[in-house]
């Protein structure tokens, strides 16, 4: 998975048409002006950008930040990477999408536990994330717990679960950046005390809002964990922002639902 690059795609051209002369009578002249509103209005809402927001809360119901939303095209955990957003402080988040579709969500806050979701977004559809979206049953195949944590009463309200223990957290060592003519070589070395990694070494381009996964290292084991060590990506000069004007957001996650916290590094200079 080199840059994520995806296939740009244009819509079919059609030959310019001679309009038809029309001759309308005095009586139905009335009637012009309202049928051009009611076309412009369906135009205009055809416009509207596909589009997820919400926002998460902690125990008390105060809203969690600041944090971070990765993005995948397709399935949880079974997509490509194409999107990040920041969180803000109250915990809420929107992001414009490139379409309709299958889309799987992974929200972080430091010091909670990161939470799965997968949603259909239909053309021109924007939806608010509510707490029943949450892949509740897939975080308790990871994490092992046999409930999720107590929703609030507002549904619109995503409650993240705390992170009561930090220790078996896997580990951001090291990240490094540096220039090769027109390409950026990324590297990060990872490493999990409980040998349970994750292929979510993601990394979030501030400026621009692309979203990629790194490469590991090696496959993952018949128990799907993914070897430590050295992950890497390539991301082309003309998929970025102008260096020194943005920065880049990493973060790692465990099997178990557990990540690292959220670092930012400035995009190097050429």
């Amino acid at each position: 998975m080199t840059g994520n690059r995806q296939p740009q795609s244009g819509g079919p051209r059609y030959d310019p048409q001679v309009p038809a002369v029309v001759r309308v009578s005095r009586s139905a002249r009335w009637f012009i002006p309202a049928v051009l509103t009611l076309l412009a209005a369906c135009v205009g809402s055809g416009q509207v950008p596909e589009r997820i927001s919400g926002q998460i809360v902690g125990a008390d119901e105060q809203g969690l930040g600041p944090g971070l939303i990765m993005i995948e095209a397709g399935p949880v955990h079974d997509g490509a990477y194409i999107l990040g957003r920041g969180i803000d402080e109250s915990g809420r988040f929107s992001v414009d999408l490139p379409g309709g579709g299958t889309y799987g969500l992974h929200l972080f806050v430091d010091d909670y536990q990161y939470l799965p979701a997968e949603i259909e977004v239909a053309e021109h559809q924007q939806i608010v994330l509510t707490s029943p979206m949450i892949a509740w049953g897939v975080w308790m195949d990871l994490t092992g717990e046999h409930s999720w944590p107590t929703q609030p009463d507002d549904s619109t309200l995503t409650r993240m679960p705390e992170d009561e223990i930090v220790e078996d957290n896997p580990v951001l060592e090291d990240i490094s950046m540096a220039w090769d003519g027109d390409v950026l070589q990324l590297e990060v070395v990872v490493s999990d005390p409980d040998d349970d990694l994750s292929r979510m070494v993601l990394v979030w381009d501030v400026a621009t809002g692309a979203g990629y996964g790194f490469n590991a290292p090696g496959p993952p084991d018949d128990r799907n964990n993914y070897p430590q060590g050295t992950w890497s990506l390539t991301l082309f000069q003309d998929d970025l922002h102008v260096p020194g004007e943005s920065e880049l957001c990493f973060v790692v996650s465990d099997n178990l639902c557990n990540d690292t916290p959220i670092v930012c590094r400035p995009l190097p200079e050429r």
